[in-house]
Parts: structure tokens; sequence; C-alpha cells
């Protein structure tokens, strides 16, 4: 979760750096990645229900099993299903952390380039 939330505000940081409106809006230019996950509803909708869904479940699962579904606990089984969406969501919020480092050294070298020009 700290990896999520750290890497989704510098991303938000880096978009108000480049006087973007939103940090949803996606240059068609920029990763991939982070443009079919914003350009996509639904991608975004399975991606976040996922992700909570698995931290949900793993929560739940400190409590109780819940009810047997097929030889296992329905919270162990919610956890399994949604593990790998959580691991690609993690791993698009590392992205969208190394995407954000690079728009904001790419802006403060412009900034160091304009300063040496005066």
């Amino acid at each position: 979760i700290a990896i999520d939330i750290s890497c989704h505000w510098i991303y938000l940081h880096s978009s108000l750096l480049q006087g973007k409106t939103s940090h949803k809006f996606i240059d068609l230019g920029e990763n991939p990645i982070m443009s079919v996950y914003y350009t996509s509803r639904p991608v975004l909708f399975f991606m976040c229900f996922g992700n909570e869904a698995f931290f949900a479940a793993l929560y739940a699962m400190h409590f109780a099993e819940g009810p047997i579904i097929a030889g296992m606990g329905l919270f162990r089984l919610i956890c399994y299903l949604a593990a790998p969406v959580m691991a690609v969501k993690t791993a698009i919020s590392l992205v969208h952390g190394y995407v954000a480092c690079c728009n904001i050294a790419t802006i403060d070298v412009k900034e160091r380039e304009a300063l040496k020009q005066k």
C-alpha cells in the first residue's frame, strides 16, 4: 500500500510541475502501460477492484477464513484470485514512480539550463 500511495503522490506532483490539468491526462508518446491504464476505464476499474479485494480479503483473513467454498475459505480464495492483480497493480505503481522521477528530472534539467542562459 505504501508503494501505491507514494508512487501515486510523486506522479501527481510531476503532473502538476508539467502543468497538466489532471494526472490522468496521458500524452500518447508517454509510457504505453500508463496510457492503457488511464485511457481504459474497464482496465482501471479491474485493477483497482482487484487490488482492493486482495487487501480487504487479507485483512478479513486475520479474523476468519470465511465460508468454505471448494474446500477453501472464501477470504483465502479471494486472496489467491486477486494476488496476481495486486502484483500487476504494484508493478504499475512502480512504473508511476519511475515515470514521475524521469519527468521531474527532465524538468529540473530544463530549469537549470534556463538559469545558465541568463
